[in-house]
């Protein structure tokens, strides 16, 4: 969720109403922020935020609504640095797609974020700059990389059986070395390089990609392609993924990857990975069925 102003304000609310006395579910939590708030309140969207806290894990709800560390100590009043500090939360949560790649050691090139999202951004002026590097240090960090591999298996293993079902006879390269830049090949014809990513339904269009698969895509073009397996969210829970835990495959092309990338300049270039978000019109669906075969499942793992 981009921390607007108002979004921010909104979780504040929503904070103060979860200290201030034990809300059951949303409906009553929600309730209790909105009387508590000014009359700006009754005009706030109180409910989009609530749910996204519940299922970004910065709240949980057991007996009672619970916030978590980040939010738990907020002060209760709407000034200038308590609300900062809830946008610097949100945005380390869920750091928008853009972050890697407008982010450099050179600083920030605000070229590279969308417009509209600059603008909700700008009441974090003076020192947006600044929250931005902040936090892609932050998230840049090696973190849930046993659940993120589980995840990448989970998808390689969705695509290989997918194609032996269609009666292709796949090379899972993978297994073998990350160097490929890819982890699927079909001898073809035509020739086959797929990189393989998986995610939930609620990133579903934008995917982690390394340099090397990024150099890797530019090098073989059109026999270079990405594959995206979008797992619903009950996948996360479940002790084993069936086909009605995938809400399907998608492919974009090598072409359509570079269009999305900002070019290497003399002040700018990515080294490491980039979070990439490809316009919808680029993504196609893939023309292979997901199999009828149970995986392993990815209970107790968070996304």
């Amino acid at each position: 969720m981009l921390p607007r102003r108002g979004a921010a304000y909104a979780v504040l609310l929503l904070c103060y109403a979860a200290r201030l006395a034990a809300r059951r579910d949303i409906a009553d939590w929600v309730r209790a922020a909105r009387t508590h708030g000014t009359f700006v309140a009754a005009a706030t969207d109180l409910t989009t935020p609530a749910e996204y806290l519940l299922a970004s894990g910065l709240a949980r709800q057991a007996e009672a609504i619970m916030l978590a560390t980040p939010l738990a100590g907020i002060a209760g009043t709407a000034d200038d640095t308590t609300l900062r500090h809830i946008a610097r939360v949100l945005l380390t949560t869920d750091p928008p797609a853009w972050l890697r790649i407008a982010v450099s050691p050179r600083g920030v090139a605000r070229q590279y974020i969308p417009t509209a999202d600059l603008r909700a951004l700008e009441w974090l002026d003076p020192g947006l700059d600044d929250i931005l590097i902040d936090i892609c240090s932050a998230v840049s960090r090696p973190r849930d990389t046993d659940f993120r591999k589980r995840i990448g298996d989970a998808a390689e293993a969705v695509i290989l059986e997918a194609l032996r079902a269609h009666g292709c006879h796949p090379t899972h390269v993978a297994s073998i070395s990350d160097a490929f830049g890819y982890d699927i090949e079909l001898a073809g014809p035509p020739r086959l390089r797929i990189e393989v990513k998986g995610c939930s339904a609620n990133n579903r269009g934008t995917f982690h990609l390394s340099r090397n698969e990024y150099d890797k895509s530019r090098f073989h073009r059109d026999e270079w392609l990405l594959t995206q397996v979008v797992f619903a969210n009950e996948a996360f829970v479940a002790p084993h993924i069936k086909p009605s835990h995938i809400i399907g495959i998608f492919e974009v092309s090598a072409h359509d990857i570079a269009l999305a990338v900002p070019p290497d300049t003399t002040e700018f270039i990515w080294t490491d990975s980039a979070v990439i978000a490809p316009p919808p019109s680029a993504w196609r669906s893939a023309p292979y069925a997901v199999a009828d075969v149970t995986l392993p499942g990815l209970s107790g793992q968070h996304l």
